[in-house]
């Protein structure tokens, strides 16, 4: 009598799993599957409409040529800076010309496409601490600029390469970069790229200090440069 209920038990185990099994494949690998084409998270439709994420999907747009461009630096997250330059980094006119640099050279490089008849650098005092993509479009707007680049630069020294290496300083820097369409508020374009350079103490050097800022220096050029060059060969491949 045990073993026949042992028995019985065994049959109604693999029934069970039989029939899990076979529930599973069949929903797995049903025929005439509807293909979904839109979200049905209703939360999704409270951010923007579906039909117009439909129609943003299936359309392109076409970016002015010899436009304005308007150009901002996006507040950076880095707050290691005054290791370098010291307390009060901000008011430090090495500093100051450093980040002009910066501008400068990625102005330059817009200027040389078909797309900036010029730049202008959007002043931070139109935006505040921490901007949002339709606060800087409608800037944007008032500045009556087609076009604008929104970048972002973060960069500092590898503690651990100058711990090990007194008379040489390694530094990185990374550069976002994001081309936005105000007419459209779309973003056609963006780069990350991060850069690293390495510079031995040289004579000149009032001290390490020195050599750490040109280290820096030159890895953040090197990222400007390449991020623009990625850009450059964007707009080159715009109808």
């Amino acid at each position: 009598m045990k073993n026949y209920l042992h028995f019985v038990s065994l049959l109604f185990l693999l029934s069970s799993c039989a029939s899990s099994g076979s529930y599973y494949d069949s929903y797995g690998y049903q025929e005439n599957e509807p293909t979904l084409t839109k979200s049905l998270f209703p939360s999704d439709q409270r951010v923007i409409s579906q039909a117009a994420i439909d129609t943003i999907l299936a359309s392109e747009i076409q970016l002015p040529r010899n436009a304005k461009i308007a150009l901002i630096n996006f507040p950076s997250e880095n707050t290691q800076r005054s290791s370098v330059y010291g307390y009060g980094y901000w008011r430090s006119e090495d500093y100051l010309k450093l980040q002009q640099s910066y501008i400068d050279t990625l102005s330059s490089h817009l200027l040389e496409t078909d797309f900036a008849e010029s730049v202008i650098h959007l002043p931070s005092m139109l935006t505040p601490i921490e901007p949002t993509l339709p606060i800087l479009r409608e800037a944007a707007v008032r500045l009556q600029s087609p076009l604008m680049i929104v970048f972002r630069i973060n960069s500092d020294i590898y503690e651990e390469f100058r711990f090990f290496r007194n008379n040489k300083a390694k530094a990185f820097s990374t550069i976002e970069l994001v081309l936005l369409d105000v007419r459209t508020g779309l973003i056609p374009f963006t780069s990350i790229v991060t850069e690293e350079y390495m510079a031995e103490k040289l004579n000149s050097d009032s001290n390490f200090r020195e050599t750490m800022k040109r280290a820096e220096r030159e890895a953040t050029l090197r990222s400007i440069n390449k991020a623009s060059n990625k850009l450059s060969a964007f707009f080159k491949n715009q109808k």
